[in-house]
């Protein structure tokens, strides 16, 4: 075991036992004293995605492929229970007033190595499957070798796209923090309150990033599955976020369901804004407007024809590269952001000069929730051009807003 390994399995350690304080064996009562801690550290169940919508629910299935690489699988004891155990756990919150219910079409293993970065594992796993035949397809990834309650460390989502990424529950030295917690209960005990918490745990990061998928934004209530920081406490989807996850799942076409969230989120009320974290609102605005603006064919299920997006790919490109921007324009329309993206990266270093290459890495990286640093790389490129007053610029309502 490496230095740099047993450092932070040490820290890991330190922070899981702060969770396990609050009894005093001086009573006398230690084992009791145990027991009231371990139902204390025990989470309780997520609830039924519910909110009063006035009318019956349509049912609606979503099937999904999970894909565990093998790092999710080396950490995870018999990973295919625990995956269908996982659905089912979510299909327990999403079906009674969503009227959601993911099918798994099949668990199929997967080869990623490089397990620090959630967007690259996303990346490649739309690279490695794009999702044709299924709605959403879930890499499963390694844990990190340290705690965090992140959730932008924990999963990954396109917003309202067909790729998910989560890392495995388990958390390093939860094991031993506990055993040393709880050393008069017996063994059993304490493997029901380690099993209790990394199951809560899977279920809210999967739960999360399935609502991003959604179009779900997040929320500021701790004990919203939508909160950015896990909580233990997590206890629902809040009433937003259902509302969104509504739109996206009732409409008859994905530009609809466009459209109505777009609508949703400028005719918010002060108390529905409140709830949302400061400034998501206004980004998924733009994230909205980017995907909807440019044509009436845009955002449909299946993406525009090839020949009105070819009709759209810069006639300076050469004739491989305009087959490739093409592409990568059906794709970004057809709701595949992350295929979108790989498809058309190649572009971006070879026409660094050209409005409509950037423009689209512009568009792609605001859909993306890149956070501001890369944010700014991916659209610094189109905000040269467009100050410089590139002819070929065309107007970007997306653009106007985000600035």
């Amino acid at each position: 075991m490496g230095i740099r390994f047993q450092i932070a399995a040490g820290l890991a350690a330190a922070s899981l036992s702060a969770c396990f304080v609050g009894y005093d064996s001086s009573w006398g009562q230690a084992k009791a004293a145990q027991q009231r801690l371990a139902a204390r550290s025990t989470p309780g169940s997520i609830g039924a995605a519910t909110a009063d919508q006035g009318h019956e629910r349509s049912k609606r299935t979503l099937r999904i492929r999970l894909r565990p690489d093998t790092h999710y699988l080396a950490q995870t004891v018999d990973a295919e229970r625990q995956l269908r155990e996982l659905v089912e756990d979510a299909n327990g919150v999403l079906a009674p007033g969503l009227g959601l219910e993911l099918e798994v079409d099949a668990i199929r293993g997967w080869s990623f190595e490089d397990d620090d970065r959630l967007d690259g594992a996303l990346r490649a796993l739309a690279k490695d499957d794009a999702s044709e035949d299924v709605d959403i397809v879930v890499g499963l990834i390694g844990a990190l070798p340290r705690p965090t309650e992140s959730l932008h460390e924990l999963g990954l989502a396109e917003v309202l796209g067909k790729h998910v990424v989560v890392r495995a529950a388990s958390r390093l030295g939860e094991h031993d923090a506990v055993d040393r917690a709880m050393p008069d209960l017996d063994e059993d005990a304490r493997n029901r309150v380690v099993r209790a918490r990394r199951r809560h745990r899977a279920e809210a990061v999967f739960l999360h990033e399935i609502g991003h998928a959604l179009g779900a934004l997040h929320e500021t209530e701790t004990t919203s599955v939508m909160h950015p920081a896990y909580d233990e406490r997590m206890n629902a989807f809040g009433d937003n976020a259902v509302v969104l996850m509504h739109l996206a799942i009732d409409e008859p076409d994905r530009a609809s369901a466009l459209r109505a969230q777009l609508d949703y989120l400028r005719a918010a009320t002060p108390a529905s804004i409140a709830a949302w974290v400061p400034g998501e609102r206004e980004v998924e605005i733009a994230h909205l407007e980017a995907m909807t603006s440019g044509t009436s064919e845009v955002a449909t299920s299946s993406g525009p024809s090839a020949d009105s997006a070819a009709a759209e790919a810069p006639a300076e490109l050469a004739l491989e590269d305009r087959d490739r921007f093409t592409r990568a324009t059906a794709a970004f329309r057809g709701g595949h952001v992350a295929v979108a993206y790989e498809t058309a990266r190649p572009l971006f270093a070879a026409y660094p000069a050209n409005y409509a290459v950037q423009d689209l890495r512009c568009q792609l990286a605001t859909v993306q929730w890149l956070d501001k640093k890369a944010m700014l790389e991916e659209c610094t490129p189109v905000g040269r051009l467009a100050d410089a007053g590139t002819p070929a610029a065309p107007p970007d309502p997306a653009r106007e807003h985000r600035r």
